[in-house]
């Protein structure tokens, strides 16, 4: 029988997803036990302010009394960062650039890093190439537990050339397009998606497409597109001089764009067509924008609030390879964030 290994790990943002995660590790205890012989043990969390840290590892009630504490909005203490084991697994939920040297030192000094944060990878070509290349998984940047990251790995490793990677990576603009599919103006869309909560607390960093393009970015990269962000098509769905406004302004103004997107949809969706703001990864180039879509279509036929990528390959020409489902939310996110950990560790014994 499998001695069990007690695997250090750090988690990088103690947000919602973070503190999902924490619960979700803490829930699972007997099933990795008993399956993978694993026990994970949190040695310490960062937030924007500060650290808590045990070097021995937090019990499960310490644990629990951390979430508590941050959920009554408590920060922590202000820290310098642990020296941490070399075999720790360091956990990104954050959505900033600033912890990328942790990232880097922790993958030189052989440990594993898991990241929901999408920015280290579509940064600079240089941060991907170093954390593509070390003890990394990342498959919450692109569909939350979806099993993207993994599908496409495994083409790529068994030989399959893939020729086109198309998808819907965004709920959020998701649902604004099914919206303004079925008639509904588009700032109606806008203000009811933020109050049901499917969009950023300021909804242009989603109506940007910005996100989005990011997601579509880390595929192109693992395709071996050498591109920037700048380097691919964004289209916003909204102009940029409306960045100078206030959040409520901007939904205050943001009806004088009624007539130029029920225009646009009804363009797109003539025929019987479907309208997403879709993602495709092609001949060296990405792009993300509004489209039109055949109902019949893999990605005409989902809800328009899941997410959907689609994969047209080699193997997989006549009927691409497609997963779909929730993409997005804490929860499911901390989950696949939580396999990712699991399999570092494996990896790692």
């Amino acid at each position: 029988m499998q001695s069990l290994l007690t695997q250090p790990v750090f988690l990088l943002g103690f947000g919602g997803v973070g503190r999902a995660l924490a619960r979700q590790i803490v829930a699972s205890r007997d099933s990795l036990a008993r399956r993978r012989a694993l026990r994970l043990t949190v040695i310490g969390a960062a937030d924007s302010h500060g650290i808590a840290h045990a070097a021995q590892g937090f019990d499960d009630d310490a644990l629990m009394r951390l979430i508590a504490l941050k959920e009554r909005g408590v920060h922590f203490e202000p820290a310098d960062l642990p020296q941490l084991p070399a075999n720790c697994i360091v956990v990104d939920t954050t959505a900033t650039e600033a912890t990328v040297p942790m990232l880097l030192s922790t993958l030189r000094a052989g440990g594993g890093v898991a990241l929901a944060n999408k920015l280290p990878l579509a940064g600079d070509l240089s941060w991907f190439d170093a954390i593509s290349a070390g003890r990394a998984r990342w498959e919450t940047t692109v569909g939350a537990a979806m099993p993207v990251i993994q599908t496409l790995t495994y083409l790529l490793d068994s030989g399959d050339e893939v020729r086109r990677i198309e998808g819907s990576l965004s709920g959020t603009l998701g649902f604004i397009a099914a919206q303004l599919e079925a008639g509904v103006p588009f700032g109606d869309a806008v203000r009811d998606a933020k109050q049901r909560g499917y969009t950023e607390p300021d909804p242009r960093q989603d109506l940007g497409g910005r996100d989005a393009a990011r997601k579509a970015l880390i595929l192109a990269r693992m395709l071996g597109y050498r591109l920037n962000l700048s380097d691919v098509r964004v289209e916003s769905l909204y102009p940029a001089e409306m960045d100078a406004l206030t959040v409520d302004a901007f939904l205050r103004e943001v009806d004088g764009l009624n007539a130029r997107m029920a225009q646009r949809a009804a363009v797109l969706t003539r025929g019987g067509r479907k309208l997403r703001y879709a993602a495709v990864v092609e001949a060296g180039e990405c792009r993300v924008e509004l489209t039109g879509v055949d109902p019949a279509s893999k990605l005409g036929s989902i809800r328009a609030s899941d997410s959907i990528v689609v994969f047209t390959t080699q193997h997989y020409q006549d009927n691409p390879l497609a997963i779909s489902g929730r993409g997005a939310g804490q929860e499911v996110t901390a989950s696949g964030v939580l396999g990712d950990v699991v399999s570092l560790a494996n990896q790692m014994r």
